[in-house]
């Protein structure tokens, strides 16, 4: 009986045994491969990873939820640009409002997002003219 390849070894006493029981069933038994199981999630979490789109999905969210991070006004003034390396960079209509969220807003903010999306994915708030 041909076996299938890419399966893992087996000892010879496992081997024989499986030998045995197919035959004497007349039906192929295929060997417990459920030590090789993996949860989707975790795959696709360490897919993403890899690609780099952890930091592009956490962008799309924050930009999807900055108005209720940071009120109405705020929001209308501001919009986030990016996410690199842990900086999240905003873009400030007017610079007075810039250097009011600069000097008073700043921590603020980022203690929301960090409550939001976890203190690795935001580590520091980057505001530029735009």
């Amino acid at each position: 009986m041909a076996e299938p390849r890419g399966r893992p070894q087996e000892n010879s006493l496992q081997l024989r045994h499986r030998r045995l029981r197919a035959e004497w069933r007349g039906v192929y038994e295929a060997p417990d491969l459920s030590r090789f199981e993996k949860n989707v999630g975790d795959v696709v979490a360490q897919v993403l990873k890899k690609a780099g789109l952890n930091d592009r999905l956490a962008e799309e969210t924050m930009t999807r939820e900055w108005a209720s991070m940071v009120g109405d006004f705020l929001a209308g003034q501001s919009k986030p640009t990016g996410l690199r390396g842990g900086v999240l960079q905003v873009a400030v209509l007017q610079s007075a409002v810039r250097y009011d969220m600069e000097r008073n807003l700043k921590r603020e903010i980022l203690r929301r997002l960090q409550a939001r999306f976890g203190k690795t994915v935001v580590k520091d708030l980057r505001f530029v003219s735009g």
